[in-house]
Protein backbone atom coordinates (compact mmCIF):
# COMPACT_ATOMS: atom_id res chain seq x y z
CA UNK A 1 0.00 0.00 0.00
CA UNK A 2 1.43 3.36 -0.87
CA UNK A 3 0.53 6.41 1.05
CA UNK A 4 0.99 10.09 0.00
CA UNK A 5 3.15 12.82 1.73
CA UNK A 6 0.31 14.86 2.31
CA UNK A 7 -1.64 12.36 3.61
CA UNK A 8 1.31 10.82 5.87
CA UNK A 9 2.41 11.79 9.20
CA UNK A 10 6.16 12.99 9.81
CA UNK A 11 6.80 9.31 11.20
CA UNK A 12 5.12 7.79 8.60
CA UNK A 13 7.44 9.20 6.07
CA UNK A 14 10.12 7.44 5.66
CA UNK A 15 12.69 8.63 2.72
CA UNK A 16 13.53 12.15 1.38
CA UNK A 17 11.89 13.82 -1.97
CA UNK A 18 14.43 13.50 -4.23
CA UNK A 19 14.51 16.24 -7.29
CA UNK A 20 16.79 14.92 -9.99
CA UNK A 21 17.27 16.50 -13.59
CA UNK A 22 18.56 14.88 -16.40
CA UNK A 23 20.62 16.00 -19.27
CA UNK A 24 19.55 15.40 -22.96
CA UNK A 25 22.18 12.37 -22.97
CA UNK A 26 21.05 11.19 -19.96
CA UNK A 27 23.77 11.65 -17.52
CA UNK A 28 22.41 13.22 -14.42
CA UNK A 29 21.43 17.06 -13.61
CA UNK A 30 21.30 18.94 -10.59
CA UNK A 31 19.32 17.31 -7.80
CA UNK A 32 18.76 17.54 -4.23
CA UNK A 33 17.30 15.82 -1.43
CA UNK A 34 14.58 17.39 0.54
CA UNK A 35 14.02 16.35 4.43
CA UNK A 36 11.49 16.58 5.18
CA UNK A 37 9.77 16.40 2.03
CA UNK A 38 8.34 19.67 2.27
CA UNK A 39 7.96 22.70 -0.15
CA UNK A 40 7.31 26.15 0.87
CA UNK A 41 4.54 27.14 -1.82
CA UNK A 42 5.87 29.91 -3.87
CA UNK A 43 3.94 33.31 -3.68
CA UNK A 44 3.97 36.15 -5.91
CA UNK A 45 4.91 39.25 -4.14
CA UNK A 46 5.90 37.32 -0.88
CA UNK A 47 8.52 34.30 -1.18
CA UNK A 48 11.13 36.78 -2.37
CA UNK A 49 15.10 36.56 -1.03
CA UNK A 50 14.47 37.77 2.45
CA UNK A 51 11.10 36.14 3.14
CA UNK A 52 12.90 32.77 2.09
CA UNK A 53 15.49 33.37 4.36
CA UNK A 54 13.56 33.99 7.20
CA UNK A 55 11.54 30.96 6.26
CA UNK A 56 15.44 29.04 6.24
CA UNK A 57 16.28 29.97 9.78
CA UNK A 58 12.81 28.06 11.18
CA UNK A 59 13.21 25.22 8.85
CA UNK A 60 16.47 24.68 7.20
CA UNK A 61 16.69 21.80 4.81
CA UNK A 62 12.86 22.22 2.81
CA UNK A 63 12.89 23.76 -0.70
CA UNK A 64 12.23 27.35 -0.52
CA UNK A 65 10.96 28.56 -4.42
CA UNK A 66 11.23 31.94 -5.56
CA UNK A 67 8.23 33.87 -6.36
CA UNK A 68 6.12 33.12 -9.55
CA UNK A 69 8.01 34.78 -12.49
CA UNK A 70 6.26 35.66 -15.74
CA UNK A 71 8.25 33.55 -18.67
CA UNK A 72 7.27 36.61 -21.47
CA UNK A 73 8.17 39.26 -18.58
CA UNK A 74 11.43 37.47 -18.65
CA UNK A 75 12.14 36.61 -22.27
CA UNK A 76 11.66 40.33 -23.30
CA UNK A 77 14.26 41.58 -20.67
CA UNK A 78 11.82 43.22 -18.16
CA UNK A 79 14.11 44.82 -15.97
CA UNK A 80 11.91 44.49 -12.64
CA UNK A 81 10.77 40.58 -13.48
CA UNK A 82 14.41 39.87 -14.04
CA UNK A 83 15.57 41.58 -10.50
CA UNK A 84 13.11 38.93 -9.21
CA UNK A 85 15.35 36.15 -10.06
CA UNK A 86 17.54 36.56 -6.93
CA UNK A 87 18.43 34.35 -4.55
CA UNK A 88 20.76 34.94 -1.32
CA UNK A 89 24.05 33.67 -1.25
CA UNK A 90 23.11 30.86 1.66
CA UNK A 91 20.67 29.44 -0.64
CA UNK A 92 22.48 26.34 -2.09
CA UNK A 93 19.31 25.23 -3.83
CA UNK A 94 17.89 27.82 -5.74
CA UNK A 95 14.60 27.28 -7.05
CA UNK A 96 11.70 29.17 -9.12
CA UNK A 97 8.26 28.82 -10.25
CA UNK A 98 7.46 29.77 -13.53
CA UNK A 99 4.30 30.69 -15.48
CA UNK A 100 3.30 31.23 -19.14
CA UNK A 101 0.87 30.05 -21.59
CA UNK A 102 3.17 29.61 -24.82
CA UNK A 103 5.55 26.47 -25.09
CA UNK A 104 8.57 28.45 -27.45
CA UNK A 105 8.56 31.58 -25.00
CA UNK A 106 8.09 28.98 -21.97
CA UNK A 107 11.32 27.19 -23.72
CA UNK A 108 12.94 30.17 -23.79
CA UNK A 109 12.89 31.44 -20.52
CA UNK A 110 14.39 28.59 -19.31
CA UNK A 111 16.91 28.48 -21.57
CA UNK A 112 18.18 32.02 -20.20
CA UNK A 113 17.44 30.75 -16.67
CA UNK A 114 19.91 27.37 -17.62
CA UNK A 115 22.17 28.76 -19.68
CA UNK A 116 23.06 31.74 -17.10
CA UNK A 117 23.56 29.41 -14.24
CA UNK A 118 20.43 31.25 -12.37
CA UNK A 119 18.59 28.13 -10.99
CA UNK A 120 19.21 24.66 -9.83
CA UNK A 121 15.04 24.19 -9.95
CA UNK A 122 12.07 25.15 -12.18
CA UNK A 123 8.69 25.10 -10.52
CA UNK A 124 6.05 25.36 -13.07
CA UNK A 125 2.79 27.08 -12.40
CA UNK A 126 -0.83 25.80 -13.37
CA UNK A 127 -2.34 26.58 -9.84
CA UNK A 128 -2.87 30.03 -9.74
CA UNK A 129 -6.24 30.86 -9.90
CA UNK A 130 -5.44 35.20 -10.34
CA UNK A 131 -8.09 36.48 -12.27
CA UNK A 132 -4.93 38.88 -14.10
CA UNK A 133 -3.35 35.19 -14.34
CA UNK A 134 -5.72 33.19 -16.35
CA UNK A 135 -7.23 36.11 -18.44
CA UNK A 136 -3.96 35.40 -20.01
CA UNK A 137 -4.10 31.67 -20.15
CA UNK A 138 -1.57 31.17 -17.75
CA UNK A 139 -1.93 29.38 -14.44
CA UNK A 140 -4.82 27.49 -13.52
CA UNK A 141 -6.27 27.71 -17.37
CA UNK A 142 -3.45 26.05 -18.99
CA UNK A 143 -5.37 22.57 -17.67
CA UNK A 144 -8.46 23.15 -19.30
CA UNK A 145 -6.10 22.58 -22.82
CA UNK A 146 -4.38 19.47 -22.02
CA UNK A 147 -2.77 19.94 -25.93
CA UNK A 148 -1.01 22.88 -24.54
CA UNK A 149 -0.65 21.85 -21.12
CA UNK A 150 1.03 19.02 -22.63
CA UNK A 151 3.18 21.10 -25.13
CA UNK A 152 4.40 23.02 -22.09
CA UNK A 153 5.77 21.06 -20.29
CA UNK A 154 7.55 19.02 -23.15
CA UNK A 155 9.10 22.03 -24.15
CA UNK A 156 10.05 22.99 -20.93
CA UNK A 157 11.98 19.81 -19.73
CA UNK A 158 13.41 19.51 -23.03
CA UNK A 159 15.19 22.85 -22.31
CA UNK A 160 15.60 22.12 -18.87
CA UNK A 161 17.28 19.00 -20.12
CA UNK A 162 20.14 20.60 -21.66
CA UNK A 163 21.14 22.17 -18.63
CA UNK A 164 20.33 19.29 -16.39
CA UNK A 165 17.66 21.16 -14.07
CA UNK A 166 14.76 18.69 -12.67
CA UNK A 167 11.30 20.61 -13.56
CA UNK A 168 8.16 20.12 -11.32
CA UNK A 169 4.70 21.28 -12.13
CA UNK A 170 2.06 22.86 -9.31
CA UNK A 171 -1.43 22.18 -9.81
CA UNK A 172 -5.44 22.65 -8.33
CA UNK A 173 -8.00 21.05 -8.86
CA UNK A 174 -9.71 23.41 -11.24
CA UNK A 175 -9.44 27.21 -11.88
CA UNK A 176 -12.87 27.55 -9.74
CA UNK A 177 -14.69 25.19 -7.58
CA UNK A 178 -17.38 25.07 -9.87
CA UNK A 179 -14.52 24.42 -12.91
CA UNK A 180 -12.77 21.28 -12.04
CA UNK A 181 -10.11 20.44 -14.76
CA UNK A 182 -9.13 16.19 -14.17
CA UNK A 183 -5.79 15.10 -16.02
Amino acid sequence: MTQSVAAASPAAVTRPLALRGTHTDGSPGRGVEVWPPVVLAPMAGVTNAPFRSLCRSFGPGLIYVNEMIMAAALVYGNTRTRSMVTFAPDEQFRSLQLYGSDPRTMESAVDILGRENLVDHIDLNFGCPAAKVTRKGGGAAVPLKKNLLREIVASTVRAASRYGIPVTCKFRMGVTDDLLTYL
